[in-house]
């Protein structure tokens, strides 16, 4: 089963760069990606970080002509890609039924690494049956197509291992949750 610091690695590997500790979750993830079986061949070295930040800028803040992978839920869940649309509702009514108010003023709930982080509460809390819903009802609906756009937007290798790792421990959790809930039915 996997840990509630699994979940809050991959959060803040998806929040801006900004400190040199955040080298430390590239190793972290390194050895996740193993334990999964997953073989990235060294995809999450970071050399440099500066080269990092200027990538996710890119991917998930703004570019020239549009945001290649915004990183939110309500881009993906609504017709009209628009932020604060459906998937944001969704995010945020999953936050309320555990209990949980909205994130800061400013930020956006349905951001993915808001989301982890409240993947990672929810196993922290054994609130397992929440967890599956959140899952199935709601993150796996959006996270592909994010994934889908990041990968077109062919990026540095970091964010390409990043994005297969979130999906595939999404995907390998709701199936422990899932069959977590049948055994004890």
């Amino acid at each position: 089963m996997f840990k509630p610091e699994d979940l809050r690695a991959l959060a803040e590997a998806f929040l801006y760069p900004e400190d040199p500790s955040f080298l430390g979750v590239t190793s972290y993830l390194g050895s996740l990606a193993r334990q999964l079986g997953l073989n990235f061949n060294g995809d999450f070295r970071v050399e440099d970080l500066e080269a990092l930040r200027v990538e996710y800028t890119r991917l998930f803040i703004t570019s020239p002509y549009r945001t290649p992978a915004p990183p939110y839920a309500s881009v993906y869940l609504s017709s009209d890609r628009r932020l604060k649309g459906e998937g944001y509702d969704q995010a945020l009514a999953f936050y309320r039924e555990a209990g949980y108010q909205p994130v800061e003023e400013g930020d956006l709930a349905d951001h993915v690494a808001y989301e982890l982080a409240f993947m990672a509460l929810l196993l922290e809390e054994g609130r397992k049956d929440l967890l599956r819903k959140f899952l199935e009802k709601h993150f796996l609906k959006w996270y592909p197509r994010f994934l889908g756009a990041l990968k077109q937007a062919q990026p540095r290798p970091f964010y390409r291992a990043l994005g297969d790792l979130v999906l595939s421990l999404t995907n390998r959790l709701r199936e422990e949750v899932a069959h977590e809930e049948t055994r004890f039915s």
